[in-house]
């Protein structure tokens, strides 16, 4: 914890640095002797400014558009995991009070697959890497698989109410579901198209900016910091909050360690 927090205030230090070399760099560039004269006299006059506040406020869609997108996306991802979690408890319920022969198996599916979902999916959707899930290196399919199995096979629908069994079923297929929800979301990025977005409409507010404090070189310096500090940190913040089960304000397990533990209580009552 203490080296994530050690690490994200280099990277902002760094993005200060940045921000000033770059600015420093563009006021040096704009305000040497000859070449300030001939943009002074280009573009001095020019009506410069409402395109300027045109280009900031595209830069601000653009980084609004994708925190948007990164909202959605955890908000899917909580919600994927609230409901596998309520499915999983529900299942564990049912299994108490259906025949033995189905429900001591169900149950012990159910207790693995959770277990698994913890010690082995969810370390790699932390770690974004849900090639390792889809490939069975850390997946928890296989107890998934054998639930699917018991609920749907011929012998457990013979001993079970028409009801129970449905209800069972959709049980599964929610769980199934809301599992891939989950990975997929895991997946998530800001892409080639956010970067670009936001680095198009940075260069063009820059230039822009620049263009319009030819006789300013304190405030063109000042203006294009603050411009490029704002920019590159949500950048930055949004890099770090593109995958809803790492970083800022990342979606926790803490719904499926309930239902962990929950099963758990279940399995003990049923044997006293």
């Amino acid at each position: 914890m203490m080296t994530s927090i050690a690490l994200i205030i280099l990277n902002l230090l760094m993005i200060i640095g940045v921000s000033w070399l770059v600015s420093y760099v563009i006021m040096r560039w704009s305000f040497s002797a000859k070449r300030n004269a001939k943009l002074v006299e280009r573009y001095h006059n020019m009506p410069i400014a409402g395109l300027n506040s045109g280009a900031i406020i595209l830069l601000s869609l653009g980084l609004a558009f994708i925190f948007s997108d990164i909202s959605a996306v955890r908000s899917r991802a909580k919600a994927s995991t609230l409901q596998e979690a309520d499915a999983l408890r529900t299942l564990g319920r049912m299994s108490l009070n259906i025949d033995p022969t189905v429900g001591a198996p169900l149950m012990a599916s159910a207790r693995e697959y959770t277990a698994s979902v913890l010690e082995k999916e969810w370390p790699a959707m932390h770690r974004g890497s849900s090639y390792a899930i889809r490939s069975g290196v850390s997946s928890a399919l296989p107890p998934l698989a054998r639930m699917s199995d018991i609920v749907y096979s011929p012998e457990s629908i013979a001993k079970l109410p028409t009801v129970t069994s449905m209800h069972l079923a959709n049980l599964v297929s929610r769980i199934r579901e809301q599992r891939l929800q989950r990975i997929d979301a895991s997946d998530f990025g800001m892409g080639l198209r956010g970067y670009l977005l936001v680095a198009l409409t940075l260069l063009a507010t820059t230039v822009l900016l620049s263009m319009s404090m030819l006789t300013k070189p304190a405030s063109q310096f000042i203006s294009n910091f603050c411009l490029f500090f704002v920019t590159l940190a949500a950048s930055y913040i949004a890099f770090l909050s593109q995958n809803p089960f790492f970083g800022l304000d990342a979606v926790t397990n803490i719904p499926l360690q309930e239902a962990f533990d929950r099963l758990n209580t279940m399995e003990l009552t049923r044997k006293s």
